[in-house]
């Protein structure tokens, strides 16, 4: 099940870094991480060792916390949304429909992230650095355009993400809890019909061909992230500790760019093996937005913090003013 990502350290390596994610074997998060891990031990001098678990095979991000936790995983590449369920503040940077860009995104998030890894560090985890998994799409078995079409769908949705099921219902939607590695089966037995995700994680778990429509609408951009828990941060010397740190950074930055470039090539090469683009009016788009903003105020005070909302959206609209 493990990947070992240098075999060229010695088997003696002081301490060994397992770190899961549900990015695909093969895919441009798992090489990256790969060259990270062998960075690690080269500056090292091969007392860390890292092993990585890709595609999910050691659970969905809920269960890659909980594993961190109790100390069979280290470290995790994982999304915002996996994040929100150590701190649900997390969830501010990707909340539906309240973004039309990167240049935004990235404005607000300068400022949020700061307080995102602090928060996340009085709860035991270590932010190593922060970078892009992409806009999130609805991918569908039939075409869907608006509210009213997702509304007759079985939608999937994190079956640890509870919160988030209730604001779905409450928007008038049918949300199916599920976990991320049960999908594929879900999609192939007609429990689900729809999900949302970023383009790569669509083409990497290749649930797009029973999904096989895609809808034309940034829903939310997601973010991720490379952390540890402190279990395992404590482990290394300080010395250690600031190399790895500064590799990770230019890993993350890596993966910054990689993404956005492997976005195109993604959508490309689905649409050449079947995947349908449907085209949204500018006014089925102010539907949409209509129901993200009637939400608003239930993720402010039940998803998030008033707090992080109101700061998140302040930041925003300054930008948008500016």
């Amino acid at each position: 099940m493990a990947t070992l990502l240098s075999t060229a350290l010695p088997a003696e390596a002081r301490v060994t870094i397992r770190l899961g994610t549900v990015a695909p074997k093969g895919s441009s998060w798992e090489l990256i991480l790969r060259r990270m891990g062998a960075e690690w031990g080269k500056a090292t001098e091969g007392e860390v060792r890292l092993r990585i678990y890709p595609g999910g095979t050691v659970g969905d991000e809920g269960e890659m916390i909980r594993k961190m936790r109790i100390g069979q995983l280290q470290a995790a590449a994982i999304s915002n949304s996996g994040l929100a369920e150590i701190d649900p503040r997390a969830y501010a940077l990707m909340m539906p429909m309240m973004f039309d860009s990167y240049e935004e995104w990235n404005h607000v998030r300068q400022e949020i992230n700061p307080i995102l890894e602090a928060n996340l560090k009085a709860k035991g985890f270590v932010v190593l650095t922060w970078t892009d998994l992409g806009w999130i799409y609805f991918f569908t078995k039939r075409a869907m355009r608006s509210p009213a079409d997702l509304a007759d769908m079985r939608l999937a949705a994190s079956h640890t993400e509870t919160k988030t099921i209730d604001i779905f219902k409450w928007a008038g939607f049918n949300p199916v809890p599920i976990s991320f590695v049960d999908m594929m089966t879900g999609f192939q037995t007609g429990l689900i019909d729809a999900t949302y995700a970023p383009v790569i994680l669509a083409e990497g778990s290749q649930f797009y061909r029973q999904v096989s429509n895609m809808t034309d609408m940034k829903w939310a951009p997601l973010q991720g992230a490379v952390v540890m828990h402190e279990k395992g941060w404590n482990q290394l010397s300080a010395e250690q500790q600031e190399k790895m740190l500064r590799i990770t950074r230019k890993a993350g930055a890596e993966l910054r760019t990689s993404n956005r470039e492997q976005e195109q090539r993604s959508l490309d090469a689905m649409t050449k093996r079947g995947l349908t683009i449907v085209a949204v009016s500018n006014e089925i788009r102010a539907e949409w937005r209509a129901v993200a903003e009637k939400a608003y105020p239930r993720m402010r005070e039940s998803l998030v913090t008033p707090e992080i909302f109101d700061r998140v959206k302040k930041l925003r609209d300054a930008f948008r003013a500016r």
